[in-house]
């Protein structure tokens, strides 16, 4: 009995441990252990790893009873150790010209379909991080997420280098409150 216990222990302490992210199929990712609930879509970023800016489509949301207020510092990449923080909106434009050739490549990928865990939210999908130049949708610095209200945005990381087989961790705070958070990994 003590040694049934102890594996129950040891196997719930290592799953505890780990994130909990689950890799959907075509580079899409989803984690909604944390409080901040959060579906990727990688693809366009893991299969033109080269970019100077690595494209992310995340889909936010809130556990119940949870809202989250999120600003451009509230979004790094960890990545070999190091955090990496989003460009501002300025130096993103003057560095980078692909923004509408990047809607073109997530276009052509097949719709992701994410489980129920994101079906609860109503996607507010008139504001964005990083719009591109021809979508008709309003550059935002705050985006507010909630139990039933998430939000879609692009975000981009200055590329550090990574190569096939890397894994990387988004993490999302709520920028008054970092105990409310959530994370995802996504291997390249």
């Amino acid at each position: 009995m003590k040694k049934l216990l102890a594996v129950i222990l040891m196997v719930t302490v290592a799953l505890t441990g780990f994130s909990k992210t689950r890799h959907l199929g075509n580079f899409s990712y989803i984690n909604t252990d944390g409080k901040i609930n959060i579906a990727v879509n990688a693809v366009v970023a893991v299969k033109f790893n080269k970019k100077a800016y690595l494209p992310f489509i995340l889909y936010l949301g809130c556990d119940k009873g949870v809202s989250a207020t999120i600003d451009r510092s509230s979004v790094v990449m960890e990545y070999k150790g190091k955090t990496y923080h989003l460009p501002s909106y300025k130096e993103w434009r003057e560095n980078y010209n692909e923004d509408v050739y990047d809607l073109s490549l997530f276009s052509r990928e097949p719709e992701h379909i994410f489980p129920s865990e994101m079906d609860i939210y109503q996607f507010q999908t008139n504001v964005d991080f990083y719009p591109a130049r021809n979508e008709g949708v309003t550059v935002t610095n705050v985006l507010s997420v909630s139990y039933r209200i998430g939000a879609v945005t692009k975000v981009y990381f200055k590329n550090p280098g990574i190569k096939r087989g890397d894994v990387i961790k988004i993490k999302v705070f709520d920028k008054n409150d970092k105990s409310i958070y959530g994370e995802i990994e996504i291997k390249f």
